[in-house]
């Protein structure tokens, strides 16, 4: 099947919403994890979801800078 490629502004920022989402229920693991008794707390589990995290927010960091329009002299943000 051939069609028209996706566009690149669109195929990059489409799934934002959908990270996002993601982001606040790994959040939201994490302080249901985080409420429970030391003892209780699942190390693995706790590290596992922080790193999960932290590589979500830099994807959507990347997703955010690559749908800014900026000079192209200089780079910065209009």
């Amino acid at each position: 099947m051939t069609g028209a490629p996706a566009s690149s502004d669109q195929g990059i920022t489409g799934f934002i919403e959908i990270f996002e989402s993601r982001l606040t229920k790994l959040k939201l693991h994490l302080k249901k994890e985080l409420s429970k008794a030391k003892h209780e707390q699942d190390r693995k589990a706790i590290r596992r979801i922080t790193s999960d995290a932290r590589k979500l927010n830099m994807t959507l960091k990347e997703m955010r800078n690559a749908n800014i329009k900026r000079c192209r002299h200089c780079g910065e943000p209009l």
